[in-house]
């Protein structure tokens, strides 16, 4: 559930630099969205990888908002001087309410050194590019890669029992067939496994995305404490109570949304962004137990 800003509210920051701490082009995803502001979206060139990696040679510890504070003040290190900064996530794994769904979170956060404010936003989406198969030296892979909308969509290539050796942004059949061929050698089992990249710059679908989870913080960047008047008065949770349109008792269902500020702590409760005043008597937990 997102808050709507009123139009021809202005944004906070116009004719500013933003340094996102990236090591794949991050920064080009999020440039449409911001330069209509004037605001620079510019690749501090930060090794995240030492973060976590999609193919597993280094796995992530802490949770996504460690993660993401990892990579700001990586970038900060470098650039001492500046004021704003941006680092992105991604965590695949099932939906949290419907376990067989896989899912794609992406993660921004924003941060103002000057400030000292934090803007965290994410998007959940419900139809990723991720799969991946185990091969042996006789199948046919090319139906799998048919199906990750192989070549716009890279993939890798490992042994099945070993991440060493990993090939990395195929996007030619004839690199697949080569890194399958070193990925057989190296394989205790005989098999090898194929599998979609992650990263973002060799994922379009995880691309848009980000875009969607920028969407969201710009919107905001651009939602002003009542306050204070800094940016980042947003929607932090749905309070129960929208009534059933047949019985007309209570439901579990969001009739209303709080909203803080992520500076100064005002509060604010105001009603559902969609206006919605009432659930059907299929999602009532008393009409449709």
């Amino acid at each position: 559930m997102s808050f709507e800003i009123e139009s021809g509210t202005k944004l906070f920051y116009e004719n500013i630099k933003i340094n996102f701490a990236t090591k794949h082009e991050k920064e080009k995803i999020l440039t449409p969205l911001f330069a209509p502001y004037g605001i620079d979206c510019q690749m501090v060139e930060v090794d995240t990888d030492e973060y976590g990696t999609f193919s597993g040679e280094v796995e992530r510890t802490g949770s996504v908002r460690e993660t993401l504070r990892k990579k700001i003040n990586a970038a900060r290190e470098k650039l001492k001087g500046e004021r704003l900064f941006l680092a992105s996530e991604g965590s695949f794994g099932p939906h949290p309410g419907v376990g067989f769904l896989q899912t794609d979170l992406e993660s921004l956060l924003f941060f103002d050194q000057q400030l000292e404010i934090e803007i965290y936003a994410e998007f959940l989406c419900t139809s990723p590019m991720h799969a991946e198969m185990s091969f042996g030296p006789s199948d046919n892979f090319r139906a799998f890669l048919a199906e990750v909308n192989f070549p716009d969509h890279g993939v890798i290539v490992h042994p099945e029992n070993s991440i060493v050796p990993v090939f990395k942004g195929l996007h030619s059949e004839r690199a697949v067939e080569r890194a399958m061929f070193e990925s057989f050698l190296g394989s205790h089992n005989g098999r090898v496994v194929l599998a979609t990249d992650l990263r973002s710059n060799h994922n379009p679908t995880r691309r848009k995305a980000i875009f969607k989870a920028g969407e969201i913080l710009l919107e905001k960047l651009m939602s002003l404490c009542p306050s204070c008047g800094l940016p980042g008065f947003s929607i932090t949770r749905g309070i129960p109570g929208l009534p059933c349109l047949a019985c007309g008792k209570p439901s579990a269902i969001a009739s209303k949304v709080q909203l803080e500020c992520v500076k100064c702590g005002y509060q604010e409760e105001r009603k559902r962004p969609d206006e919605k005043s009432h659930i059907e008597p299929e999602d009532c937990e008393r009409c449709n137990p």
